[in-house]
Protein backbone atom coordinates (compact mmCIF):
# COMPACT_ATOMS: atom_id res chain seq x y z
CA UNK A 1 0.00 0.00 0.00
CA UNK A 2 2.83 2.39 0.90
CA UNK A 3 4.67 1.55 -2.32
CA UNK A 4 1.58 2.35 -4.39
CA UNK A 5 1.02 5.57 -2.46
CA UNK A 6 4.56 6.65 -3.25
CA UNK A 7 3.82 6.55 -6.98
CA UNK A 8 0.81 8.92 -6.79
CA UNK A 9 2.79 12.20 -6.47
CA UNK A 10 5.03 11.15 -9.38
CA UNK A 11 2.09 10.38 -11.67
CA UNK A 12 0.33 13.59 -10.59
CA UNK A 13 3.51 15.56 -11.39
CA UNK A 14 3.58 14.00 -14.85
CA UNK A 15 -0.03 15.10 -15.37
CA UNK A 16 0.62 18.74 -14.43
CA UNK A 17 0.30 20.97 -17.47
CA UNK A 18 -1.80 18.53 -19.47
CA UNK A 19 -4.89 18.49 -17.25
CA UNK A 20 -6.31 20.07 -14.11
CA UNK A 21 -5.16 17.83 -11.21
CA UNK A 22 -8.65 17.87 -9.67
CA UNK A 23 -10.15 16.62 -12.94
CA UNK A 24 -7.54 13.86 -13.20
CA UNK A 25 -8.12 12.83 -9.59
CA UNK A 26 -11.92 12.73 -9.97
CA UNK A 27 -11.77 10.61 -13.12
CA UNK A 28 -9.14 8.27 -11.62
CA UNK A 29 -11.23 7.74 -8.47
CA UNK A 30 -14.33 7.03 -10.57
CA UNK A 31 -12.34 4.58 -12.68
CA UNK A 32 -11.02 2.85 -9.55
CA UNK A 33 -14.60 2.01 -8.58
CA UNK A 34 -15.55 0.95 -12.10
CA UNK A 35 -12.65 -1.52 -12.19
CA UNK A 36 -14.14 -3.42 -9.24
CA UNK A 37 -17.74 -3.50 -10.57
CA UNK A 38 -17.46 -7.21 -11.59
CA UNK A 39 -16.94 -8.09 -7.90
CA UNK A 40 -20.42 -9.02 -6.58
CA UNK A 41 -22.16 -6.76 -9.13
CA UNK A 42 -25.62 -7.24 -7.59
CA UNK A 43 -24.59 -6.62 -3.98
CA UNK A 44 -25.60 -3.19 -2.67
CA UNK A 45 -24.99 -1.89 0.88
CA UNK A 46 -28.21 -1.16 2.73
CA UNK A 47 -29.33 0.62 5.88
CA UNK A 48 -26.52 1.64 8.20
CA UNK A 49 -23.90 0.15 5.89
CA UNK A 50 -25.11 2.38 3.06
CA UNK A 51 -24.77 5.47 5.26
CA UNK A 52 -21.28 4.33 6.27
CA UNK A 53 -20.22 3.91 2.63
CA UNK A 54 -21.67 7.33 1.82
CA UNK A 55 -19.66 8.90 4.63
CA UNK A 56 -16.47 7.20 3.43
CA UNK A 57 -17.12 8.30 -0.14
CA UNK A 58 -17.84 11.93 0.74
CA UNK A 59 -14.86 12.35 3.08
CA UNK A 60 -12.14 10.25 1.44
CA UNK A 61 -13.04 10.26 -2.25
CA UNK A 62 -14.83 13.57 -2.78
CA UNK A 63 -14.07 16.37 -0.35
CA UNK A 64 -10.52 15.46 0.75
CA UNK A 65 -9.05 15.12 -2.80
CA UNK A 66 -10.69 18.39 -3.91
CA UNK A 67 -9.39 20.27 -0.85
CA UNK A 68 -5.90 18.81 -1.28
CA UNK A 69 -5.48 19.54 -4.98
CA UNK A 70 -7.01 22.99 -4.62
CA UNK A 71 -4.85 23.79 -1.61
CA UNK A 72 -1.60 22.59 -3.18
CA UNK A 73 -2.04 25.20 -5.93
CA UNK A 74 -2.22 27.97 -3.30
CA UNK A 75 0.65 26.79 -1.09
CA UNK A 76 4.23 25.61 -1.44
CA UNK A 77 5.24 22.03 -2.20
CA UNK A 78 7.16 21.72 1.08
CA UNK A 79 4.19 22.98 3.09
CA UNK A 80 1.91 20.53 1.26
CA UNK A 81 4.16 17.59 2.07
CA UNK A 82 4.44 18.58 5.72
CA UNK A 83 0.77 19.36 6.31
CA UNK A 84 -0.33 16.23 4.44
CA UNK A 85 1.29 14.19 7.18
CA UNK A 86 -1.30 15.54 9.61
CA UNK A 87 -3.38 12.56 8.49
CA UNK A 88 -1.30 10.34 10.78
CA UNK A 89 -1.95 12.58 13.80
CA UNK A 90 -5.68 13.06 13.11
CA UNK A 91 -6.19 9.34 12.46
CA UNK A 92 -4.58 8.49 15.79
CA UNK A 93 -6.55 11.12 17.73
CA UNK A 94 -9.89 9.95 16.31
CA UNK A 95 -9.03 6.27 16.77
CA UNK A 96 -7.94 6.78 20.39
CA UNK A 97 -10.58 9.34 21.43
CA UNK A 98 -13.66 8.09 19.59
CA UNK A 99 -13.10 4.42 18.80
CA UNK A 100 -10.82 3.57 21.76
CA UNK A 101 -8.24 1.82 19.59
CA UNK A 102 -5.32 0.61 21.69
CA UNK A 103 -1.62 1.06 21.03
CA UNK A 104 1.11 -0.09 23.39
CA UNK A 105 3.62 2.46 24.73
CA UNK A 106 6.41 0.80 22.80
CA UNK A 107 4.42 1.05 19.56
CA UNK A 108 3.63 4.70 20.31
CA UNK A 109 7.36 5.39 20.56
CA UNK A 110 7.90 3.54 17.29
CA UNK A 111 5.15 5.64 15.73
CA UNK A 112 6.91 8.81 16.88
CA UNK A 113 10.04 7.50 15.15
CA UNK A 114 8.06 7.28 11.91
CA UNK A 115 6.58 10.76 12.46
CA UNK A 116 10.08 12.21 12.97
CA UNK A 117 11.27 10.60 9.76
CA UNK A 118 8.24 11.89 7.87
CA UNK A 119 9.00 15.46 8.99
CA UNK A 120 12.66 15.12 7.98
CA UNK A 121 11.74 13.78 4.52
CA UNK A 122 8.99 16.34 4.01
CA UNK A 123 10.99 19.42 4.97
CA UNK A 124 14.54 18.27 4.19
CA UNK A 125 15.29 20.16 7.44
CA UNK A 126 15.10 23.42 5.53
CA UNK A 127 14.62 26.58 7.54
CA UNK A 128 12.56 28.00 4.70
CA UNK A 129 9.41 26.06 5.57
CA UNK A 130 6.84 28.80 5.99
CA UNK A 131 3.37 27.77 7.09
CA UNK A 132 2.36 31.41 6.89
CA UNK A 133 2.88 31.41 3.13
CA UNK A 134 -0.40 30.75 1.33
CA UNK A 135 -2.50 30.56 4.50
CA UNK A 136 -5.71 29.74 2.61
CA UNK A 137 -4.01 26.85 0.81
CA UNK A 138 -2.52 25.56 4.07
CA UNK A 139 -5.95 25.54 5.70
CA UNK A 140 -7.30 23.48 2.79
CA UNK A 141 -4.41 21.01 3.10
CA UNK A 142 -5.03 20.55 6.82
CA UNK A 143 -8.74 20.09 6.10
CA UNK A 144 -7.91 17.38 3.55
CA UNK A 145 -5.72 15.56 6.08
CA UNK A 146 -8.52 15.66 8.65
CA UNK A 147 -11.12 14.34 6.20
CA UNK A 148 -8.83 11.48 5.14
CA UNK A 149 -8.35 10.61 8.81
CA UNK A 150 -12.14 10.42 9.24
CA UNK A 151 -12.25 8.23 6.13
CA UNK A 152 -9.59 5.94 7.63
CA UNK A 153 -11.55 5.38 10.82
CA UNK A 154 -14.89 4.92 9.05
CA UNK A 155 -13.23 2.43 6.70
CA UNK A 156 -11.98 0.50 9.72
CA UNK A 157 -15.57 0.11 10.94
CA UNK A 158 -16.92 -0.76 7.49
CA UNK A 159 -14.17 -3.32 6.92
CA UNK A 160 -15.63 -5.48 9.69
CA UNK A 161 -19.09 -5.40 8.07
CA UNK A 162 -18.33 -5.41 4.35
CA UNK A 163 -15.58 -6.84 2.18
CA UNK A 164 -12.64 -4.61 1.29
CA UNK A 165 -13.50 -4.79 -2.41
CA UNK A 166 -17.09 -3.74 -1.72
CA UNK A 167 -15.91 -0.66 0.16
CA UNK A 168 -13.39 0.24 -2.54
CA UNK A 169 -15.94 -0.19 -5.33
CA UNK A 170 -18.64 2.08 -3.95
CA UNK A 171 -16.15 4.58 -2.54
CA UNK A 172 -14.74 5.06 -6.04
CA UNK A 173 -18.07 5.09 -7.85
CA UNK A 174 -19.79 7.48 -5.45
CA UNK A 175 -16.85 9.75 -4.65
CA UNK A 176 -15.48 9.92 -8.18
CA UNK A 177 -18.99 10.18 -9.61
CA UNK A 178 -19.88 13.20 -7.46
CA UNK A 179 -16.64 14.99 -8.36
CA UNK A 180 -17.04 14.24 -12.06
CA UNK A 181 -20.66 15.46 -12.16
CA UNK A 182 -19.70 18.64 -10.32
CA UNK A 183 -16.87 19.33 -12.78
CA UNK A 184 -19.18 18.70 -15.73
CA UNK A 185 -21.81 21.10 -14.37
CA UNK A 186 -19.15 23.76 -13.74
CA UNK A 187 -17.73 23.32 -17.27
CA UNK A 188 -14.33 22.43 -15.79
CA UNK A 189 -14.08 18.98 -17.38
CA UNK A 190 -11.32 19.39 -19.97
CA UNK A 191 -9.30 16.24 -20.67
CA UNK A 192 -6.47 15.83 -23.18
CA UNK A 193 -6.02 12.49 -24.92
CA UNK A 194 -2.40 12.34 -23.81
CA UNK A 195 -3.48 12.35 -20.15
CA UNK A 196 -5.80 9.34 -20.47
CA UNK A 197 -3.13 6.61 -20.08
CA UNK A 198 -1.82 8.17 -16.86
CA UNK A 199 -5.38 8.60 -15.55
CA UNK A 200 -5.94 4.90 -16.28
CA UNK A 201 -2.80 3.95 -14.36
CA UNK A 202 -3.81 6.23 -11.48
CA UNK A 203 -7.26 4.64 -11.41
CA UNK A 204 -5.75 1.16 -11.12
CA UNK A 205 -3.46 2.32 -8.31
CA UNK A 206 -6.37 3.91 -6.42
CA UNK A 207 -8.39 0.69 -6.74
CA UNK A 208 -5.55 -1.42 -5.31
CA UNK A 209 -4.86 1.10 -2.55
CA UNK A 210 -8.53 1.24 -1.52
CA UNK A 211 -8.78 -2.56 -1.27
CA UNK A 212 -5.46 -2.97 0.54
CA UNK A 213 -6.14 -0.14 2.99
CA UNK A 214 -9.57 -1.53 3.91
CA UNK A 215 -8.00 -4.93 4.59
CA UNK A 216 -5.17 -3.36 6.60
CA UNK A 217 -7.59 -1.34 8.74
CA UNK A 218 -9.54 -4.50 9.54
CA UNK A 219 -6.48 -6.61 10.36
CA UNK A 220 -4.26 -4.19 12.31
CA UNK A 221 -6.39 -1.11 12.99
CA UNK A 222 -6.43 2.40 11.58
CA UNK A 223 -3.48 3.78 13.58
CA UNK A 224 -1.03 0.97 12.85
CA UNK A 225 -2.07 0.88 9.19
CA UNK A 226 -1.60 4.61 8.67
CA UNK A 227 1.77 4.54 10.45
CA UNK A 228 2.98 1.83 8.10
CA UNK A 229 1.48 3.69 5.13
CA UNK A 230 3.58 6.75 6.06
CA UNK A 231 6.54 4.86 4.55
CA UNK A 232 5.29 6.32 1.26
CA UNK A 233 7.01 9.53 2.38
CA UNK A 234 10.36 7.94 1.55
CA UNK A 235 9.18 5.82 -1.38
CA UNK A 236 7.70 8.89 -3.08
CA UNK A 237 11.05 10.76 -3.29
CA UNK A 238 12.74 7.53 -4.40
CA UNK A 239 10.29 7.11 -7.30
CA UNK A 240 10.67 10.82 -8.12
CA UNK A 241 14.43 10.36 -8.32
CA UNK A 242 14.15 7.34 -10.64
CA UNK A 243 11.31 8.56 -12.88
CA UNK A 244 11.61 12.34 -12.82
CA UNK A 245 15.31 12.73 -12.07
CA UNK A 246 14.62 14.86 -8.99
CA UNK A 247 17.41 15.01 -6.42
CA UNK A 248 17.22 13.30 -3.03
CA UNK A 249 19.44 14.70 -0.27
CA UNK A 250 21.36 12.76 2.36
CA UNK A 251 19.08 14.33 4.97
CA UNK A 252 16.05 12.83 3.24
CA UNK A 253 17.80 9.46 3.05
CA UNK A 254 18.35 9.65 6.80
CA UNK A 255 14.69 10.50 7.34
CA UNK A 256 13.71 7.55 5.18
CA UNK A 257 15.85 5.29 7.36
CA UNK A 258 13.93 6.51 10.43
CA UNK A 259 10.60 5.76 8.75
CA UNK A 260 11.57 2.29 7.61
CA UNK A 261 13.05 1.52 11.04
CA UNK A 262 9.80 2.51 12.73
CA UNK A 263 7.73 0.44 10.30
CA UNK A 264 9.97 -2.57 10.89
CA UNK A 265 9.78 -2.23 14.68
CA UNK A 266 5.97 -1.92 14.64
CA UNK A 267 5.67 -4.98 12.41
CA UNK A 268 8.06 -6.88 14.68
CA UNK A 269 6.12 -5.94 17.81
CA UNK A 270 2.92 -7.24 16.19
CA UNK A 271 4.51 -10.64 15.54
CA UNK A 272 4.10 -13.16 18.40
CA UNK A 273 7.45 -14.35 19.84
Amino acid sequence: MAALGGTVPVITKLLVGGINPVVAEGLAILLSGAIIIPYKPKAIPRGGNALLILGISLTGATLAPVLYFTGIQQSTAVNAALLGNGEVLFTALIAFGVFHESLRRRQLAEGLLIAAGVIVVSTNLQSGVSLGQGVAGNVLLVGASFLWSVDNNLTRIASHRLGASMIAKFKGLIGGGITTVFLLLSSSMVVSLGALPLIGILGGIFACMAVLSAKAFRLIGAVRAILVFSASSILGPLFAFVVLGETVSLVQVGGGALILSGVYLIQRSETPP
